[in-house]
């Protein structure tokens, strides 16, 4: 396997099996299609002057492993404020397969922060303790794809427990992910990694497998640009009724606090 997710021929990318779900060969993990819509709002962004604050990402249907089109565009471009929309296609559909919007704002360089009242986050980084998110043994039942790369450190401390996540993944060939991306990447796993700190500090008891819950978007907030490769989270919620959850978790990187990411959940039962 190659060392990049995607090779990219003008706007289409086409993506390698670093691209994949653990689901089925013929779909893309969600992780590497969030780090292409962070591709979009990032070169918006340094157009238009502005930072990336949010990023939301709705998964129409699964992302099919083949070439596809990303294609963005200003939906509203202020001095100030600007709202951008993406989409992924195949070159010859129009059909969109996933979009995503995101918030683009101008900093106020140098002015003193007003508010600072936030949850804790995550236990430092060489606090935390390396497990394997995949499994070896696991690794025969499941297709080859991003979830192979998923670098994980867990940690507990007196505010509850915490996660650390990476992948050290290229996008394109010579081509590393940017803090942005890496981040909206595996934010991917906000529902997946919050719940699996929850039952490895047996705070919930409760059997994952039974009714399998799926995310449905992905909303990133980020209160300052991302810096290093790792990032922190540390949960915030994870609750379902009737099939349908939310799963939230705060974000961090070396240097503290960074934003917060949320899911829509649901249940991916037979019924």
């Amino acid at each position: 396997m190659t060392d990049h997710v995607y090779e990219r021929e003008g706007a289409v990318y086409a993506p390698t099996e670093w691209a994949g779900s653990p689901w089925s060969r013929r779909y893309q993990h969600g992780g590497p299609v969030n780090a292409l819509f962070a591709l979009a709002a990032e070169e918006a962004a340094s157009e238009a002057g502005l930072r990336v604050v949010r990023l939301t990402v709705d998964l129409f249907r699964p992302v099919p492993q083949v070439p596809l089109c990303l294609r963005w565009r200003f939906v509203r471009r202020g001095r100030r404020i600007a709202n951008l929309e993406a989409a992924l296609f195949r070159p010859d559909d129009d059909e969109p397969i996933s979009r995503a919007s995101a918030v683009l704002l101008r900093p106020t360089r140098d002015l003193e922060s007003s508010w600072g009242h936030a949850p804790a986050p995550a236990p430092e980084l060489e606090a935390a303790e390396p497990v394997e998110f995949m499994p070896a043994a696991m690794r025969d039942s499941f297709p080859p794809g991003f979830h192979w790369s998923i670098e994980v450190r867990m940690a507990s401390d007196e505010h509850g427990p915490a996660a650390w996540i990476t992948t050290p993944l290229d996008l394109l060939p010579g081509q590393p992910m940017t803090p942005l991306q890496r981040c909206a990447a595996v934010a991917d796993l906000t529902f997946g990694l919050s719940g699996r700190s929850l039952l490895r500090q047996r705070i919930v008891d409760v059997d994952a497998w039974r009714v399998p819950m799926i995310n449905t978007d992905t909303t990133i907030y980020w209160e300052r640009p991302p810096v290093g490769s790792w990032f922190g989270f540390r949960h915030a919620l994870l609750t379902d009724h009737e099939g349908i959850g939310l799963a939230e978790v705060d974000l961090a990187d070396t240097e503290g606090r960074l934003g917060r990411s949320l899911q829509a959940m649901l249940a991916n039962a037979d019924r």
